[in-house]
């Protein structure tokens, strides 16, 4: 269908305002309030009962684009023993892992045990990184992969997005880092916000502190909801978590498998993995850019974000 006719479809229908739009609803409510549809959520951002084209051009913010419409599928591996890690690299990255963390869990490891744990890996392909390292060590791991210990701010779970983004903020100006590695937990519209909103204030705090306009964001799914009795729903849990993480902009991302109270298995892992396949190759969300803007609740919500948590930063930086 073309686009001329499309548009003629579009004439035939009468615009309608908020205020026609707020009766309507108040008729369908039959003698309830219009005012307990209003979520007051935790965020201290009421959460109307819906939104117009004219709140978008009120609320609507430049989000920064992120390095790229695509992101990096990582894989953690926790290193027990070289070559089982090793193995299990290998595993991940033949089954569609993109990229490898491996945690290192502060053990004393030298070069040779490097090689061996990085054996058969192509890095320039799959890029390697690691965590919890013992800083003894660093010179020696950069030695064989450049950049694999570059240090990623942790951002904790705070009480409130606001206060977990105004954190964000200070430690990566305190630091000068541009590399955020930010949980994914379940409020989903909330989350998407979240990235976009720290994009945007990033941008402003660089200005700023004259630092990188341009962040890294790692983004890893929160198993601090998991139901331990119902494991395979938390595999949804993990693909709203995950959508939340893409659409929001996150460079890359870590899914943490549906097990609960014990160590992955390969199960587990293949799983979490395939989620981002199919959002990547079969629901194309690589090939999108930046898909909440134009949205009207979520450009609201970036917005607000974006204020509470610019004004918590100036309280935070000021005392």
């Amino acid at each position: 269908m073309s686009i001329e006719k499309l548009e003629s479809i579009y004439q035939q229908f009468q615009g309608n305002t908020a205020e026609e739009w707020k009766q309507k609803i108040i008729q369908e409510l039959k003698g309830e309030s219009f005012e307990q549809l209003t979520w007051h959520s935790s965020e201290g951002i009421d959460v109307l009962p819906f939104y117009t084209k004219e709140d978008n051009l009120n609320y609507q913010l430049s989000i920064p684009k992120r390095n790229s419409n695509s992101w990096q599928i990582v894989e953690r591996i926790i290193v027990d023993d070289i070559k089982d890690a090793n193995k299990q690299a290998l595993e991940a990255l033949q089954y569609g892992a993109t990229s490898i963390v491996f945690n290192l869990q502060h053990q004393v490891i030298n070069k040779e045990n490097i090689q061996a744990l990085l054996q058969d890996i192509l890095l320039d392909v799959a890029p390697v990184r690691f965590e919890n390292y013992k800083e003894e060590n660093r010179n020696v791991l950069e030695e064989i992969e450049k950049n694999s210990c570059t240090n990623y701010i942790k951002i904790p779970e705070q009480s409130t997005i606001s206060d977990e983004l105004a954190v964000a903020l200070l430690e990566g100006i305190k630091n000068k880092s541009t590399h955020f590695h930010f949980y994914i937990k379940q409020n989903y519209f909330f989350e998407i916000a979240k990235l976009r909103a720290f994009r945007w204030l990033w941008k402003q705090a660089a200005e700023i502190y004259n630092l990188p306009n341009q962040v890294n964001i790692l983004c890893e799914t929160s198993t601090k909801n998991f139901d331990a009795e119902n494991e395979y729903s938390n595999i949804l849990r993990n693909t709203t978590a995950a959508m939340s993480a893409i659409i929001g902009g996150c460079d890359e991302l870590i899914i943490n498998t549906h097990e609960c109270n014990k160590s992955s298995t390969n199960f587990g892992r293949r799983i979490a993995r395939n989620i981002q396949h199919i959002l990547q190759q079969e629901s194309y969300f690589n090939e999108l850019d930046d898909a909440g803007k134009g949205s009207y609740y979520i450009e609201y919500l970036t917005y607000q974000l974006s204020k509470n948590s610019w004004e918590k930063f100036q309280q935070k930086i000021n005392s």
